[in-house]
């Protein structure tokens, strides 16, 4: 980890861990695994987008508000069932990330939980 956070700091997105006596293939392997680090905030849900292709009909993606008034879409890490129900508008979620845009919104935001579930 102290490798990691090294690389990090240096503007490094993270590390390919690989099993030693792997042989190279070409595509995904089970003998590689990505290792980024992650993030987790809060935000306060004020909308939804809703779902194209296996999801139309449902909820796609909900508006957030972060604490400092920056607004964003959430749009993955909900199971079927979540976007059958999604969170309620005014209640607080929370989500992963890496890192930030220039323009402050959080990278990859990946939602976890609704708080009070």
């Amino acid at each position: 980890m102290d490798k990691l956070d090294d690389l990090v700091r240096q503007g490094g997105e993270g590390l390919v861990l690989h099993r030693q006596n792997a042989l190279y293939q070409s595509g995904r392997s089970d003998d590689l695994l990505k290792l980024k680090p992650y993030e987790d905030a809060e935000a306060t849900v004020i909308g939804y987008k809703p779902g194209k292709g296996k999801n139309n009909g449902l909820m796609g993606a909900i508006k957030v508000r972060m604490d400092n008034d920056k607004t964003f879409y959430i749009g993955r890490g909900f199971t079927q069932q979540q976007r059958k129900n999604p969170p309620a508008l005014g209640s607080l979620v929370t989500y992963r990330y890496q890192g930030f845009t220039q323009s402050g919104i959080p990278r990859f935001a990946l939602f976890i939980r609704q708080q009070n579930e």
